[in-house]
């Protein structure tokens, strides 16, 4: 099904997932799966380190990356696979917690939450493409904060820390995946260099993620085929390098990778829907999920294939459907135990762009006309570096 639609399912032996299996592991922690396959080199990596630093660059796929990096030269590179959706809520959620999709319940920028009953953006904690709202509280207060790395660093008494802009650290999903982690906020790129600098210069023992939000941002503004976008990936990555440089410390791993990658998407096949459309009668309310793969809920299950049919024919070769059950079954969020809201969550339908194809629902009417998105399954979308470094 996936490669004869150009499209490629997450590898859960290589992936993100475990890659903080193997981080773990330097710290005498056991994971429910199974380490990173590292050979080489890069298993030489973890000889004799007190520490890791993990930077995630949101937005930042393999294949850009290593165009970029021909003027850079960062060495120590694998690849790696994203999970799906290939998205920020369910990825970066994957790198706090070590745990698949299917395991953590993060599905998606868009879900259906059964505890408040209603579609919600599970970054903003708001109904979606509208600012401010009443959910965020009601969701601090009906939702389980995640069980996470920070709690397993903290068993073993060792620190766990994260650095995040401040005016994210404590909203929505962060405030979720961040349980008992050391929060530190940071305004603009030399404060947290300084707050960095700082850290490392300071005893301790166990993982410190940075999360850095901005190139996300711009991709989805210009688009990952952008000289912006391209422009600014180097002038992160080129200041990155001369940090670690000048300040790691030996008994330290610094690991710059990301989330998911991104995709540029023409005007031309950024199809807009709108509540008023007729496949909206088959659905129990507003689909979730993401502009590069949706889920939907039916009012009845008999309703797939006549939603299947309404895409086929208006929107033809844009995207394939699965039910919900054959992505589970075909591993599309992974190995491990069922998430008991899981299904809830994903509806009955899922919908998978191909190519550059994208669906905007207008949830309120002002949504944006972006230029690049992410949460399919092509190349771009799919895989991401991981660049090793120690002095």
């Amino acid at each position: 099904m996936f490669a004869d639609n150009g499209l490629i399912a997450p590898q859960y032996s290589k992936s993100i997932v475990n890659l903080v299996s193997s981080f773990l592991k330097c710290f005498g922690i056991h994971s429910n799966h199974s380490e990173f396959p590292l050979e080489g080199n890069f298993e030489g990596f973890f000889q004799g380190i007190k520490r890791i630093v993990i930077f995630l660059v949101d937005g930042m796929g393999y294949n850009k990356f290593i165009k970029i990096n021909e003027g850079i030269g960062f060495k120590d590179v694998i690849r790696v696979s994203s999970v799906f959706p290939t998205t920020t809520v369910a990825a970066v959620t994957s790198w706090f917690t070590g745990k698949t999709p299917k395991e953590h319940g993060l599905l998606g920028y868009i879900l259906y939450l059964r505890e408040i009953g209603s579609i919600t953006n599970m970054i903003e904690f708001t109904y979606p493409g509208v600012e401010g709202g009443i959910f965020a509280g009601l969701i601090k207060k009906r939702l389980h904060r995640l069980d996470n790395v920070f709690d397993l660093l903290k068993e073993k008494g060792l620190y766990g820390g994260v650095m995040t802009h401040a005016t994210i650290s404590n909203s929505g999903l962060s405030y979720l995946i961040h349980k008992n982690a050391h929060v530190m906020g940071y305004y603009y790129m030399g404060d947290l260099l300084a707050t960095l600098k700082k850290r490392l210069s300071e005893d301790w023992q166990g993982m410190l993620y940075i999360y850095w939000g901005y190139l996300d941002g711009l991709g989805h503004k210009k688009g990952p085929d952008s000289e912006a976008y391209e422009m600014e990936m180097a002038r992160l990555l080129i200041e990155i390098k001369r940090f670690v440089e000048e300040y790691l410390p030996s008994d330290t791993l610094f690991v710059i990778t990301s989330d998911h990658g991104m995709v540029q998407i023409p005007n031309s096949t950024n199809y807009f829907l709108k509540s008023t459309d007729p496949f909206n009668r088959l659905l129990a309310c507003p689909p979730g999920g993401e502009m590069r793969m949706m889920y939907f809920y039916l009012s009845k299950k008999s309703n797939y294939e006549p939603l299947k049919s309404y895409f086929e024919e208006n929107f033809p070769s844009s995207c394939v459907f699965l039910s919900s059950r054959e992505g589970i079954d075909v591993g599309l969020f992974g190995p491990g135990r069922i998430h008991p809201e899981l299904y809830n969550r994903i509806g009955d339908a899922i919908m998978i762009t191909k190519g550059n194809n994208a669906f905007t629902y207008l949830y309120s009417g002002g949504e944006e006309r972006l230029a690049g998105m992410h949460g399919s399954l092509t190349e771009d979308e799919v895989f991401v570096p991981a660049i090793f470094i120690r002095r």
